[in-house]
C-alpha cells in the first residue's frame, strides 16, 4: 500500500483535492502572511524548513517513485488537526527542489488548512488557485521579499542567490520575474 494511504485516518473527515477551497487573498497578502509566518517562527533566508514542520507537530514520509503511479505528481500533505499533519516526498526529487516542496506544503497548512482547523488532503497537482497560493507562499517563506530584492540587486547570479537561499535557480527566475528584479 502506498504510504499516502496509510496516512489517512477513518476518524477524520477529509476536504480532499479540487474541493478544498482558496484562500482567495491577493498575491502579496499571502506573500506578506507568509512572512510573518517565517517571523513568527524566526524562520530566516536558508533555514531549514523541515525543522519548521518539526515545530509545527508535522512529519516527512518518502515516497518511492511506484507510490506516486495514481497520477498525482510529487508533494502532498495529509493535514488531520492543528499540529498534526504529514508531508510526502518523492525520494527521486533533489533537496532544493524538496524545500520549496516543503514551503508549498506548509502553505496549504496555513492558507487552506486554517492551521489544522480544517482537515484536508492536497496534492501537488495541476494549476489551479489553490496551487498558486501555496506556490505564492512558499517563495516569499524560502525568498522572503525585501531580503530577495536587495541581494538581486547586488547580484546578476541565479546561482549565487539559489545558493543562498536553499533554492533551485528556476524559483530564482521565477521570483526575479514576479518582483520585477
Amino acid at each position: 500500500m502506498p504510504v499516502s494511504l496509510s496516512l489517512l485516518r477513518p476518524d477524520v473527515r477529509y476536504v480532499i483535492g479540487e474541493k478544498i477551497s482558496p484562500c482567495n487573498m491577493e498575491r502579496s497578502a499571502v506573500e506578506a502572511y507568509a512572512e510573518s509566518v517565517a517571523e513568527a517562527f524566526g524562520f530566516v533566508a536558508g533555514s531549514d524548513p523541515l525543522q519548521l514542520v518539526r515545530e509545527l507537530g508535522g512529519r516527512i514520509h518518502l515516497q518511492e517513485i511506484t507510490d506516486w503511479i495514481d497520477g498525482k505528481s510529487s508533494g502532498s500533505i495529509f493535514v488531520h488537526h492543528r499540529f498534526d499533519f504529514d508531508i510526502c516526498l518523492p525520494t527521486y526529487t533533489s533537496p532544493l527542489r524538496d524545500r520549496f516542496t516543503v514551503g508549498h506544503e506548509l502553505g496549504h497548512y496555513f492558507l487552506h488548512s486554517e492551521q489544522g482547523d480544517q482537515a484536508i488532503v492536497a496534492f501537488r497537482n495541476g494549476s489551479t488557485r489553490i496551487e498558486w497560493e501555496a506556490n505564492w507562499f512558499s517563495a516569499a517563506l524560502l525568498m522572503p521579499r525585501n531580503d530577495f530584492i536587495t541581494l538581486a540587486k547586488l547580484s546578476k547570479s541565479d546561482a549565487a542567490l539559489a545558493g543562498y537561499f536553499g533554492v533551485s535557480q528556476d524559483a530564482v527566475r521565477v521570483r526575479r520575474k514576479t518582483l520585477g528584479v
